[in-house]
């Protein structure tokens, strides 16, 4: 045999001894190497504009939470309770009708004044079986008329011949000024800043 090398093809055959060295080409559908960067630069840029979206969105929140807590308020004083635009005080002492209307003034507030069936039972609700004084009140002789000023409707019967009315579980009734009650002072719900 000759010491010669000839390419083979891919269809001729191999005696002993020979080396066969092949001129096959390979033809690759992989993209060409300087593509490959492209993806990764996507990513990068991907990822950035995220933080920065996420970055503007919690500087946003945090500046609207702070601006909510300097001006955010809160519907009544300790002490007192919120209901339908309106503060309630329930007393825990007793004096007499009087003296609870004063304790109210000194709050800027009146005894409770109510119109609806929804604020009696609120009020019947939180008055713990006691007896309350509330701003309804009479001369002799004449018709109830709320501390307000405004003449009481008549929509709830007020049992009694007092001049001054009181709240307890099963209604209204009256009773004499000079009697000692726990009270009940109301006042219009207005947002007070929080300190």
């Amino acid at each position: 045999m000759d010491n010669q090398r000839r390419p083979m093809n891919a269809g001729d055959s191999q005696s002993s001894g020979d080396v066969i060295s092949s001129n096959l080409t390979i033809e690759s559908h992989e993209p060409p190497k300087g593509n490959k960067k492209k993806p990764c630069v996507y990513k990068i840029i991907a990822i950035i504009i995220f933080l920065v979206i996420l970055i503007i969105t919690l500087a946003t929140v945090l500046a609207v939470e702070k601006h909510k807590s300097s001006t955010e308020h809160v519907s009544c004083l300790d002490g007192w309770i919120g209901y339908l635009g309106k503060c309630f005080y329930f007393s825990e002492n007793t004096t007499t009708w009087a003296a609870s209307q004063n304790f109210c003034a000194a709050h800027a507030a009146n005894l409770a004044v109510f119109n609806t069936t929804k604020e009696l039972n609120f009020l019947k609700r939180y008055s713990d079986h006691s007896q309350y004084w509330i701003g309804l009140r009479r001369k002799p002789g004449q018709t109830w008329q709320w501390i307000d000023g405004t003449i009481y409707s008549g929509w709830l019967k007020i049992i009694g011949i007092g001049e001054c009315a009181y709240l307890h579980q099963i209604g209204i009734s009256s009773a004499s000024t000079h009697l000692v009650r726990k009270w009940i002072c109301s006042k219009p719900d207005t947002c007070i800043p929080r300190s």
